[in-house]
């Protein structure tokens, strides 16, 4: 691996803190928007069971990012305000489907659509193709990320 000088070095950790701050202002929109009583991590949860359907708490959890024991607390929370439905595997009792409720998937469309006005807004001055290269570039970063991630691991 080459050393990078260090004005090389200041401008790697320029650019991840303005990636970082990007997606902290992208959240905080999202967090005005949230209906009441639900966290990113609520909505996350119900976005995903609502496009891909039906999964295992432990499989779900993966996806959005939680460990077992935060799923856990978040679908018995969700489950308590009738946003989700759970069941047993018939084959592998140990195993908990879980499932949103039509209820949830209303909340998960409006949230959606509320969502995809602000982010025309934020991005209407921005043509097809800067919106193309940005895309292509992060997706860049997360790829070589998770390479080297799995390089040093």
């Amino acid at each position: 691996m080459a050393l990078l000088k260090e004005k090389d070095w200041r401008e790697m950790f320029r650019l991840r803190r303005t990636i970082v701050r990007a997606e902290q202002a992208l959240s905080e929109i999202d967090r005005t928007l949230l209906p009441k009583g639900l966290c990113e991590s609520d909505l996350s949860i119900l976005e995903r069971l609502a496009r891909k359907g039906a999964c295992p708490v432990n499989g779900l959890a993966r996806q959005v990012g939680l460990t077992s024991g935060s799923m856990t607390s978040a679908v018995q929370r969700l489950r308590r305000r009738g946003l989700v439905e759970t069941r047993r595997d018939l084959e592998d009792k140990r195993v908990v489907w879980v499932s949103v409720t039509s209820e949830a998937e209303k909340i998960v469309e409006n949230f959606l659509q509320l969502r995809g006005e602000v982010l025309e807004e934020v991005f209407r001055k921005w043509s097809e193709r800067e919106r193309s290269v940005l895309t292509t570039l992060l997706r860049r970063v997360r790829k070589d990320a998770e390479e080297t991630r799995g390089a040093t691991v």
